[in-house]
């Protein structure tokens, strides 16, 4: 659902997040495309401490589910902090823009934003936090119970189709419990409820029910505050909201492909994407550069 997010946000960013950077990674690229590639792998310190717990718990989840031990938790802290330094030096030495994919960079040393040790190392704090509060929690002591051949998914990009159209999911753990799957999510940062919550957990189900042939009703997600001490909130999937949700996936498809100019070859044009041109989102986005939006109150 983040591509239905950036399109109803706003249209620019979404041509540079969908069709601006294509291409940019060859050799021939010609430099404008070659940047926006670049500012599109751009994080947040916000998503960079979402990103780096992801990383580490799904190597814990990788290695209990191929059965090998677990190392000690201080050793997991110290090197994911080694870690995040290695990340913190290529972002701050800008190996970023020569090799985007292969090299952390971070939005606030790309435009510069002012940022405190402190507040460098209350990032690094806020992963330990997230750690230390997963591997004490309910949540993994239930995954320690789990056999290694019921982990199903873990962090793996999926694909499902609806009328045609191809929807991406990207679960961080699914597993099976008797007669049921548990979708697993770590939330690391605010957590929010609101309808978008509610239709990730409904393309959730519904991949889940499509692929691993359960009904609807079986399929249950568990969202784990890491910043809250562990705490687990359950949601199971009512089948009645199914048809809501293709109606909206359908809609938001139309509405999706009303901008591309050519179907086919997956073609559009960048200036029939509107820029919102609003001074508490353009600050934000890693296209800003390459946007220039016309800001109020700009010289």
């Amino acid at each position: 659902m983040s591509r239905d997010r950036t399109f109803r946000t706003c249209l620019r960013q979404y041509w540079f997040n969908q069709y601006g950077y294509w291409g940019g990674w060859e050799g021939d690229a010609d430099a404008r495309t070659r940047e926006i590639y670049m500012l599109k792998q751009l994080r947040t310190r916000p998503m960079w401490v979402g990103d780096v717990v992801h990383a580490c718990i799904k190597r814990s989840l990788e290695n209990m589910s191929r059965r090998i031990p677990l190392i000690p938790l201080e050793d997991i802290l110290r090197i994911t902090r080694d870690q995040m330094r290695a990340d913190f030096r290529q972002s701050r030495d800008g190996l970023y823009h020569d090799n985007p994919r292969g090299a952390c960079g971070l939005f606030e040393h790309e435009y510069k934003i002012p940022v405190t040790d402190t507040e460098w190392r209350d990032s690094a704090d806020q992963v330990d936090q997230c750690l230390r509060n997963f591997y004490a929690s309910d949540a993994f002591a239930q995954l320690q119970k789990t056999p290694p051949e019921d982990f199903l998914e873990i962090e793996t990009f999926s694909r499902f189709e609806i009328d045609g159209t191809t929807i991406t999911v990207k679960l961080d753990c699914a597993t099976r419990e008797s007669d049921h799957i548990v979708v697993w999510d770590w939330k690391t940062g605010k957590w929010e409820a609101g309808p978008e919550q509610q239709w990730q957990l409904a393309c959730y189900a519904f991949y889940i029910h499509h692929t691993y042939d359960v009904p609807i009703h079986a399929v249950r997600q568990r969202r784990v505050d890491l910043m809250r001490g562990g705490e687990i909130k359950e949601t199971v999937f009512q089948e009645r909201g199914l048809n809501d949700l293709l109606s909206y996936i359908r809609g938001s498809v139309a509405d999706m492909m009303t901008k591309v100019d050519d179907p086919e070859r997956n073609l559009a044009a960048e200036e029939n994407f509107k820029k919102e041109n609003r001074r508490e989102l353009c600050s934000r986005c890693s296209f800003l550069r390459v946007c220039e939006p016309v800001l109020p109150g700009a010289r």
